[in-house]
């Protein structure tokens, strides 16, 4: 009787295409007994040049049992697990070195108990650049306001941003409607439709090692955060008004009399969010170009300052304005209250609450500061690759 041959399957999307090809790498794995037939073996990463870091080591025997694994990596022998059925092995690294030689033995047996066994070698893909998450807008195990985006900085351009996009997984403890969109080659924020549920636990996800960012680059490292949102404090000050009113979880629990801009200085209109308290801060006009010789010129000691644009727009505590406050816009572009109600207003605060300014006449411009709520759903679909999502569920911590 003739022996039978059959080759060892190379599973994967990559892998197919390559055999459809004609391509693949081909390895033949010969039963000890001539009656019985070989066990097809199949072995992720499927090729042997270049193959892919961003999962795990992993070897099925689709018709009979494994007997032994032996993956020797970089820092020797690898651990790994079997299935329940013995049918399958995964490394316990979930990701591979770059640019590094693996080496597998397996050994499995079909029903008669006659073995087969496979040896192969690949290299995994050796970057030209390696791109780093250089900045994430929330912090770990912290907590903000349902203002606050999810902006992720890349250290290098990325130009397969759909690639990236698609790695990038946002899981809530309440349900949550919102998408990716990019604000440039290097930084791409996540925010729901509407601002965050208040009291909500968040998980951001970015496995991004080994996937391919550009050309001859790939993301160095797998990162993860975990935070959560407070109570819901909306902050709106009308122009026309001369009022900031305060809801809290959309209850209005204070309304304060204010000021913000003058003729020439308008505060800019739009949804702001909080981005940085000072409970003292020096103000001097010529950080933002004003001479000391013009009648415009200032320098203040501040109290209870909060920031709402990077250009220098605050709501704090303007004493010497209190006479105006309610009545008239006069500041030079801040939002003021007294003493008391500047206090109050930053004591119940935090950074990533929404300062909603209206009716100033002067535009939010885009970029200055945190302005993604002044961008429509529409528009900020527009630069997504994967479009809306409901956010997965998590357990809440609370």
């Amino acid at each position: 009787m003739t022996q039978r041959k059959r080759n060892i399957a190379i599973v994967g999307a990559a892998a197919t295409a390559l055999l459809a090809a004609g391509c693949g790498p081909t390895l033949i794995a010969r039963s000890q007994t001539p009656e019985q037939s070989a066990v097809s073996m199949q072995v992720l990463p499927a090729v042997d040049r270049k193959a892919p870091v961003n999962q795990p080591i992993v070897i099925v025997a689709e018709d009979g049992t494994l007997a032994e694994v032996s993956v020797q990596g970089p820092k020797g022998l690898m651990k790994g697990s079997y299935n329940a059925q013995r049918s399958a092995w995964t490394s316990k690294a979930k990701t591979l070195d770059f640019g590094t030689t693996y080496t597998v033995n397996a050994t499995a047996t079909n029903e008669s108990g006659n073995p087969t066994s496979l040896n192969r070698t690949f290299k995994t893909v050796n970057p030209q650049t390696l791109v780093n998450i250089s900045s994430v807008s929330v912090a770990d195990d912290t907590t903000v306001g349902v203002g606050m985006p999810v902006r992720v900085t890349f250290d290098a351009p990325v130009s397969n941003k759909k690639a990236v996009e698609e790695q990038l997984i946002v899981k809530t403890s309440k349900p949550v409607t919102g998408a990716w969109s990019w604000e440039s080659d290097q930084v791409v924020v996540f925010r729901p439709k509407k601002y965050w549920p208040a009291n909500t636990s968040i998980e951001v996800s970015m496995p991004l090692k080994g996937v391919k960012t550009s050309k001859g680059a790939y993301g160095a490292a797998n990162s993860e955060i975990t935070y959560r949102t407070g109570d819901s404090m909306v902050s709106v000050y009308d122009a026309y008004k001369h009022t900031m009113t305060v809801k809290k979880n959309g209850k209005v629990i204070k309304t304060f009399p204010a000021t913000s801009g003058k003729p020439g200085f308008e505060t800019r209109q739009g949804v702001k969010v909080i981005s940085e308290k000072l409970d003292f801060v020096v103000m001097d006009a010529a950080t933002g170009g004003t001479s000391e010789d013009d009648p415009e010129y200032y320098r203040l000691d501040v109290n209870w300052a909060m920031r709402i644009t990077t250009s220098g727009e605050f709501v704090h505590a303007a004493p010497w304005s209190v006479g105006s406050q309610g009545y008239a816009n006069v500041s030079h572009g801040c939002i003021g209250m007294s003493d008391a109600n500047a206090y109050w207003l930053f004591q119940n605060s935090q950074v990533g609450d929404v300062v909603d300014v209206r009716n100033t006449g002067r535009p939010q411009d885009l970029g200055n500061g945190i302005t993604e709520w002044n961008v429509s759903w529409k528009d900020w679909l527009q630069n997504s690759k994967t479009g809306p999502v409901q956010t997965e569920s998590i357990t809440s911590t609370t």
